[in-house]
């Protein structure tokens, strides 16, 4: 049964990387057709009001995912009870607005202020506004199944699913597999581009999730036994910060290539 639940994590993953390139091809895709070069400050309202419901929409998407996915590997697993996940907590509309006036007019001005054509300035903030936007349409997902792992007492922990071309921080974590049961040892404050509130950390654009585990034996998902044996075999003989730094090297000389899966890549914006 095990083995039922944790086949269930990349499909899950899948779902919410297209749920993403969706948004990151809307919002993209809607700020370099409306954006008013020449009025920029003046025109953003309008176009702020219809890049927020784009990311609301999604974000209410990713946690109908999330609950569905959990609730699936639940019964998978065989948990025994009932349990119904909370919801996540309401994007605050200021943190929303905040987010866009800095991603877009902002980003705008600051890359013309830096000797960049308009083009470029349009292409440098549709690129800032995909990608915050994906962060925060994401972290509705993400929200729930965190706050559902807690709060299930069935649960005994949770891995790092990774996309098919993470960073090198990103795949170390998912190389230590269902291990994970705290915040320190999901990556809270290991890394300064790991933001956001809760335990488990995203960085902009990452197509990382939480996944859960039921039993105490649960077998690794996806590649992470291969970065399991890949770190044992790039960081012996090193320990601590050296240990990261050898296998970040080797990640980006070699190690990402070889697990970039052509499917798993995701669109940019």
């Amino acid at each position: 049964m095990a083995q039922s639940a944790a086949s269930l994590a990349l499909p899950y993953r899948r779902r919410q990387s297209q749920l993403s390139a969706r948004l990151v091809r809307q919002l993209a895709g809607a700020w370099r057709d409306l954006v008013d070069r020449g009025r920029v400050d003046a025109s953003w309202p309008a176009l702020r009001s219809v890049l927020a419901p784009l990311i609301l929409q999604a974000r209410a998407e990713s946690a109908d995912l999330a609950r569905a996915a959990f609730l699936e590997a639940r019964e998978a697993a065989g948990a025994p009870g009932r349990f119904t996940p909370e919801p996540p907590p309401a994007l605050d509309r200021d943190r929303l607005e905040r987010t866009l006036d800095v991603t877009g007019p902002v980003e705008f001005k600051r890359a013309i202020a830096r000797g960049r054509t308009e083009q470029q300035a349009v292409d440098a903030a549709a690129v800032r506004i995909a990608a915050s936007g994906q962060y925060l349409a994401q972290e509705g997902g993400r929200q729930l199944l965190r706050q559902a792992i807690a709060d299930d007492v069935t649960v005994t922990g949770w891995a790092r699913v990774t996309d098919g071309d993470p960073c090198a921080w990103c795949a170390m974590l998912a190389s230590r597999g269902p291990v994970y049961k705290s915040a320190q040892t999901a990556g809270r404050a290991q890394n300064d581009q790991f933001t956001g509130p809760g335990q488990f950390k995203y960085h902009d654009m990452c197509g990382c999730v939480a996944w859960p585990s039921f039993t105490y034996d649960e077998p690794f998902v996806g590649i992470a036994e291969d970065l399991y044996d890949a770190w044992r075999e790039q960081t012996r003989g090193h320990g601590g910060r050296d240990a990261v730094n050898a296998w970040r090297r080797w990640w980006e000389s070699e190690g990402r290539a070889a697990y970039t899966s052509p499917r798993e890549t995701e669109p940019t914006p």
